[in-house]
């Protein structure tokens, strides 16, 4: 019979016995539930990342609880808990419990604190940070400020291509006898050699080619990108296609944001990579206005005031560092 709402019936020796027996699974539920909690900080996500390099075991623990099918899994250790706690997480819960977990993880709000896509990618970049890898023989790949990837074939040497899972990266591929391809959500963008720069942002995904040639599928049809030309692929599908300085558009690479005539919505997207919080604007239509700017990343706080003058927008400082622009 389930306990009346309200009421968690005492730990029972044999209680305490499945926590020591899972231990990890217990560790893994705490670090779930403070990340659901909204009070995450980078500084815990840095070390829930310490915590699962820690052994495989510590890895396939967190994977287990995170993952939506882990609350069928572990349900024989409690009872159905009055409210989501780490139990309640073990347990599986109450079906709004799970729900609200899992949208926590999968969408976290503003995305103030990282979604569980970002922690159990593969590499991962903090505010203010790039870090190069080469995932494949005459591959680098070059990841910007607060960006999460995984290497497609499970990270096994001879992976031909990245997952993009959020943020940005430049790619310098060598002549290839296989393409090499970066996924970002529905898109595809594959070369044998280029240079390129891939973004994920609110409303889509940017590919813009510096050098070379790369083929970019899951629009509404098929775009072959030559030297200094992107697209944007919206999130309904639409493409469009432009002209751009290869140069200005990876200048993040040298520490620059550089705009001319972009719109706003573009202008947050890229300045967000680069703080804590999220700005955001009050209405669509904001979204639409242009901007003509040169940003230092390294004094990416001083991006807010620059805005509210050149446009004469107004801006709200929230808690968590969410800025409203009106």
């Amino acid at each position: 019979m389930d306990a009346p709402t309200g009421y968690q019936r005492p730990m029972t020796n044999r209680d305490m016995r499945d926590d020591d027996a899972n231990g990890l699974l217990v560790e893994a539920a705490d670090w779930v539930v403070c990340l659901t909690s909204g009070a995450a900080t980078d500084d815990d996500a840095a070390r829930l990342a310490a915590w699962r390099a820690r052994s495989p075991a510590h890895e396939a623990a967190f994977r287990e609880v995170a993952g939506v099918r882990s609350y069928a899994v572990v349900a024989k250790h409690n009872k159905k808990p009055p409210m989501v706690s780490r139990r309640a997480v073990l347990a599986g819960g109450t079906t709004a419990a799970l729900a609200v977990m899992t949208v926590g993880i999968a969408r976290p709000p503003l995305g103030l604190w990282p979604s569980f896509a970002e922690l159990t990618a593969d590499h991962r970049t903090a505010i203010g940070e790039r870090y190069a890898l080469t995932p494949v023989s005459g591959v680098k790949v070059e990841m910007n400020s607060r960006t999460a990837l995984s290497l497609i074939g499970g990270g096994t040497e001879g992976s031909q291509g990245i997952s993009l899972v959020t943020g940005e990266a430049f790619v310098t591929a060598e002549p290839l006898a296989a393409a090499f391809r970066v996924e970002a959500g529905a898109v595809n963008a594959s070369t044998r050699g280029a240079q390129f720069n891939v973004q994920r942002l609110d409303g889509g995904v940017r590919v813009a080619c510096v050098s070379g040639s790369v083929e970019c599928n899951g629009g509404d049809r098929p775009i072959w990108l030559r030297s200094n030309e992107q697209v944007f692929v919206a999130s309904n599908g639409a493409t469009r296609r432009s002209v751009v300085d290869g140069e200005k558009v990876t200048a993040w690479r040298r520490g620059l944001l550089i705009f001319e005539g972009a719109p706003l919505s573009q202008v947050v997207d890229q300045i967000n990579l680069y703080r804590s919080g999220k700005i955001v604007l009050a209405n669509t239509a904001l979204g639409g206005l242009e901007v003509n700017a040169i940003f230092h990343t390294s004094r990416i706080e001083e991006a807010v005031p620059q805005i509210e003058q050149l446009l004469n927008l107004h801006a709200r400082h929230l808690a968590g560092g969410v800025v409203v622009m009106s």
